[in-house]
Parts: C-alpha cells; structure tokens; sequence
C-alpha cells in the first residue's frame, strides 16, 4: 500500500506547536519552583511569553497542564529507554543499558519531587486521582510491554507478572530515595544513592548470561 504524502503545517498550526511547545517548558520551570500548588497559570504564560488566554486555549487547568508535563516528561524516558535498548544485540546488553538507565536516575532531583508532590494532591482529589491513575496506565501500556520483551524474550503469564511487578517497583524507589535524601544527604549522597539503585536493580533482575 502506497502511503500518502503527509500535509505540511500551514503558519497557524506550527504557531499552535510553537506556543504549546513553550507553555510545557515554562510550566515545568515554575511547577519545580514553587510547587504544584503555589504554581500560578499567571506565572507559567509569562514564562512562555505567552498570556494566560493562551494557556487555557491550550489546557483546561493547571491539573490538565500537569498532566500533559507528565505524559511528555514519561513519553520521553521511555522513548530514551527504548531508543537504548534497541542498540543492544543480546539480554545481557539489555539489561546493562537499562541497569545504567535507571541508576542515573539518581541525577534527577527535581522532577520525582514534583510528581510525589502532585501524588499527594491528587490522593485527596478523587478526580484527580482517577486522571493521574489513567495516566500512569496509558504510560504503562506504552512502554512496559516493549521493555519486558526485549530484556527477558518471550515469557510465560508467571514470568511476564513478575517482571512487570520489578517494573512498577523501580519508580516508586528512585522518588521515595530522592525524597529522602533531601533530609539525609550525607547518607544519601548522588553517589550513596546510585550504589543503592544499582543494588536494587541487580536484587531485581540479577542480570546474567
């Protein structure tokens, strides 16, 4: 089957990109400043040089803002992850480069703090909840599936439930030791926090030949 040439953009739809583009970068610039409660829509269209109308031509709230950020932020892990993988020839070279991944998590301080920030908003909002859950299936559904087969092969039910238990884990403990190491950073150190998610991950998954 032929595939039909795709149709340029015209001036209005790559202005709309533009704007849509410089909103996110701005709103994760001023959510990581002052928190997702005390960010201002006021505050996030002046960073994007853009007016407030604009936000809300974009994004029906701060939430829906946040969840866009979200969505983008997780899309571009995974495809970072999965772009990696896809250079690897064997399970052992899967498992490395997703190993090394996942320690370097340990460098990004601001963004888990954030995400466990609106966590525990959304904990108290139930539609809140409902949407940020639905957001971390869809995330789920984009990306593990792609992960489990090209680290373990071809898996039974069993094996496939398990792996994607160690998945659902690794998240949760990069937040939960970035959040801790604000408060214990001698312990918890960049370094003493990559040697703990290099443990974690090996305890998990136990790469082997």
């Amino acid at each position: 089957m032929t595939m039909m040439p795709t149709k340029p953009l015209n001036k209005h739809q790559l202005k709309n990109l533009e704007t849509h583009s410089r909103l996110l970068k701005a709103a994760e610039e001023i959510f990581v400043r002052d928190g997702y409660e005390g960010a201002q829509l006021s505050a996030i269209a002046a960073a994007a040089d853009r007016t407030k109308g604009a936000v809300y031509d974009h994004f029906r709230s701060k939430e829906d803002l946040f969840l866009a950020l979200f969505e983008t932020r997780t899309k571009e892990y995974i495809n970072e992850l999965v772009a990696r993988l896809k250079k690897c020839a064997t399970r052992k070279e899967s498992i490395e480069a997703f190993r090394e991944f996942y320690v370097a998590m340990a460098t990004h301080k601001t963004w888990p703090i954030l995400t466990l920030e609106f966590k525990l908003f959304a904990l108290r909002q139930a539609e809140s909840k409902d949407r940020l859950r639905k957001a971390f299936l869809m995330m789920k559904a984009s990306g593990d599936e792609g992960l489990t087969q090209k680290m373990f092969g071809p898996l039974n039910r069993q094996q496939k439930g398990a792996a994607e238990l160690s998945l659902s884990a690794l998240g949760p403990i990069v937040s939960g030791l970035i959040l801790e190491s604000y408060f214990e950073p001698e312990t918890l150190s960049e370094k003493g926090t990559r040697r703990i998610l290099g443990q974690i991950f090996d305890a998990l998954f136990q790469p082997s030949d």
